[in-house]
């Protein structure tokens, strides 16, 4: 019974070997941020997160200087204050400081979560354009060139980003 089941599986093996050599398999590659980088919609997203940094980083600078002003004001009237005067400007200061901490984080977090919302659009129609390039050509794979996930790359991989590009109507 072992020895049939053997004889079984070698067959199977060398009927599926045989099928796989006989086809023409065809192998791809792309380098997704070079053709992401010049998709309009990117260069879009991109204009429009400088211009939300932007206005946040001059909102923080701005806080920064008051926060900075204030100290200055404190050092130069504090020997003039009461201890309770001076209690409370430097609990102003403090409060105020976590305030501009606090705005600094909440950015950031903010404009991660902004560019992850604004690229899942992006990457979509970049994934549904590499299919379809895919399907078209008739590739079993198309590796990412740039991950580091291609271990091997032969002169008999098809550099697919051109392909790409004209998918996206990119020039």
């Amino acid at each position: 019974m072992r020895f049939i089941s053997n004889t079984i599986v070698i067959g199977l093996l060398m009927l599926l070997s045989s099928t796989a050599f006989g086809q023409n398999l065809k192998f791809g590659h792309v380098n997704i941020q070079e053709v992401m980088t010049e998709m309009p919609e990117f260069q879009q997203m991109q204009k429009e997160l400088e211009g939300e940094y932007d206005r946040l980083e001059k909102q923080l600078s701005t806080m920064q200087e008051e926060l900075k002003q204030m100290q200055e004001d404190y050092m130069a009237t504090a020997k003039a204050l009461s201890a309770a005067e001076r209690a409370a400007r430097e609990q102003e200061m403090t409060d105020r400081s976590q305030k501009v901490q606090t705005f600094y984080r909440t950015s950031q977090q903010n404009l991660s979560q902004k560019q992850q919302e604004m690229q899942a659009p992006v990457m979509q129609k970049l994934l549904d354009a590499v299919e379809k390039v895919g399907k078209e050509g008739g590739f079993i794979y198309i590796f990412e060139a740039n991950s580091g996930a291609t271990v091997y790359h032969s002169d008999q991989s098809v550099d697919v980003t051109p392909l790409l590009k004209t998918k996206l109507g990119i020039n």
